[in-house]
This record gives C-alpha cells, structure tokens and sequence, in this order.
C-alpha cells in the first residue's frame, strides 16, 4: 500500500503544478514530512518508533503510540483490542530491555516513575517493577526471555504482520482504489505480452517438427508400407 500512497502523491503534486496551485503544493509537501503514518510505510513506522527508543525518548514514543492508536487501532472491531494491548506492552518491554541492555538504569528508573500509576494495577507488569533493582536481568527466569534476540525478532515481526494487514484492510479512497486498478492492468497486460510471445515461439516451432517428422518417415525401410501384403516367412 505503501508504493500505491507515493505514486499517489506524485500524481497529486504534478496536478497540482499543472494547475498551478503552488501554495497548496507547498502546504502538501509540508503535510508529507510531517505525516506520522508515513505514507501507510509499515517499515517507516517501526523505523520511526525505534528511533524514539534508541534516543530515550519516552515521552515521544507514547505520544507516537497514542496517535497510532486513535488514528488506527481504534478503528479495528473490540476482538482485536487484546492484540493491541499486548503489542503496546511488548512495545515498552522493548524499551526497557534497551534502556537496560545499553547500560542506562537511569532510564529504566524513570519510565516506572512516570509509569506507575497506570501499570501498578496491570497483572502483566506487576513482576516488572523489580527490573531496575535486578543485578543481571539476562539470567533472572522472570525476565530472560525477553533479553533473548528471538524475542525481539518475534515481537517486531507481529508488530510489521499486523500494521500491513491493517494496512491493506483499511477501505481505500477513489483515488488509491484507481491506482490499485491501474497496477492490476498493467500485470494483465505484460502476462498477455508473455502469453503472446510464448505463442509466436510455438508457432515458429511447429514448421521445425514437422519436418522432423518427415524425416523420421523418410528413415522407415520402403517395404514397410506392403508389409499387409508379407508372409509370416518373410518378416
């Protein structure tokens, strides 16, 4: 979807310069940088939320989340709240493992800190207010797990599977939906080229095997064709 979006917008902007609206090219080009969906890009999206870890930002990468959140999540039918939830929480155990990883307990300190009110009450954080004070949190049982790559691997693969799903179930706009439809005829039309030039070689073969026919019958020993007229004695 993310290709279909980016050609969208080119088509956009060259209409746009076409009808000379420059102010309105300017306020779209502005609107672009700034779109927090990056163009419905999944990688773009897990991209930018990695970023917000990596720099410590907590207060950005809720915020980010947030957005997500009501901006697409809320969208989704109540049987897929669960997944959401456990994806928001995976989400903040990442942080965590990183703040702790990288050596910045500090960090690790204060997102309980800002936290607490709104985990304190949630069963599945209840064993991870302990984590800052745990020596190697790598060799705890509780928490080894989660420090494993496997781990994160798996945790940023759900994450990428279920934004594209989102992604290519949202109902598309007559403007993308056109695009989808122009991508379509184009494979249509280069399996036809295909099928059309597999065609002209088979016709281009057939002159060729027929006259290896005929030269397979033109090997056969001439009294063959009265063999109907031969004594068993003879063959």
């Amino acid at each position: 979807m993310g290709s279909a979006v980016e050609r969208t917008d080119d088509l956009v902007k060259e209409y746009l310069i076409y009808r000379g609206f420059t102010n309105t090219l300017k306020h779209l080009d502005a609107d672009i940088k700034a779109d927090k969906e990056k163009g419905f890009r999944v990688d773009k999206i897990i991209e930018q939320l990695q970023l917000f870890i990596q720099s410590y930002d907590l207060p950005a990468l809720k915020e980010y989340w947030t957005y997500l959140d009501r901006r697409l999540f809320s969208r989704l039918e109540d049987v897929y709240r669960p997944t959401v939830n456990k994806l928001r929480t995976s989400l903040f155990r990442y942080y965590l493992v990183y703040t702790v990883q990288s050596n910045r307990i500090e960090k690790t300190q204060e997102f309980f800190q800002k936290q607490a009110v709104e985990l304190q009450g949630q069963a599945e954080w209840r064993d991870w207010f302990i984590l800052p004070f745990v020596p190697d949190p790598g060799q705890n049982h509780t928490f080894s797990p989660y420090f494993s790559r496997q781990w994160a691997d798996t945790f940023l693969v759900s994450l990428h599977n279920f934004l594209s799903v989102l992604f290519h179930s949202m109902p598309l706009p007559v403007l993308l939906s056109f695009d989808s439809e122009v991508q379509r005829s184009s494979a249509a039309q280069e399996e036809n080229e295909l099928l059309r030039h597999t065609v002209f070689a088979l016709q281009a073969e057939q002159p060729r095997l027929r006259k290896d026919e005929e030269m397979v019958h033109h090997k056969l020993p001439p009294y063959v064709q009265n063999m109907d007229r031969l004594g068993d004695s003879e063959l």
